[in-house]
């Protein structure tokens, strides 16, 4: 009995030994979540000090801005107008698609360089494009693409 009382007093002074380990070392992450924390707090003031900081310069930049250019550079304003204008890209897209057979990327490219070409906003021209059709002034498929989105190597001697 007496080897066993040995062997369990041997246990439970490694018990009490890792209890203590594990306590300094609770302790320690303690101490390392509290600095943690007073960082981040720290970080995030800096945050909204540099946030509050950048919207009084943006007042500033609006209030120093004719009206007509605060929408020109809105970063909402243009998201507005991007999301407005692409269905109506869409659409022309498909046209395109429909008519000369082309995959879509082509038929982007080639809506793109006519946009260019023409130095008309790529939104007007889809919208050209898709007004022309729905009036039923293209009544049979082209074998090659829309006048509007023709590539510029391709146009025949009357373009």
């Amino acid at each position: 009995m007496a080897a066993g009382d040995g062997s369990v007093g041997s246990q439970l002074h490694e018990l009490y030994a890792q209890a203590q380990a594990a306590r300094r070392q609770s302790a320690v992450l303690a101490g390392q979540l509290r600095a943690a924390q007073q960082n981040t707090a720290e970080t995030l003031r800096l945050i909204h000090a540099a946030w509050d900081r950048a919207e009084q310069l943006r007042q500033l930049w609006l209030g120093n801005s004719p009206g007509a250019d605060r929408l020109r550079y809105s970063a909402y304003a243009r998201l507005q107008a991007r999301l407005a204008s692409m269905p109506v890209i869409e659409q022309a897209k498909g046209i395109i698609m429909a008519q000369c057979g082309w995959p879509e990327d082509q038929a982007f490219d080639a809506l793109r360089r006519a946009s260019q070409r023409e130095n008309i906003k790529l939104r007007d021209l889809a919208a050209r494009i898709v007004a022309t059709t729905a009036r039923g002034e293209i009544a049979q498929p082209q074998p090659g693409p829309p006048a509007a989105a023709a590539d510029p190597d391709s146009r025949t001697a009357a373009g």
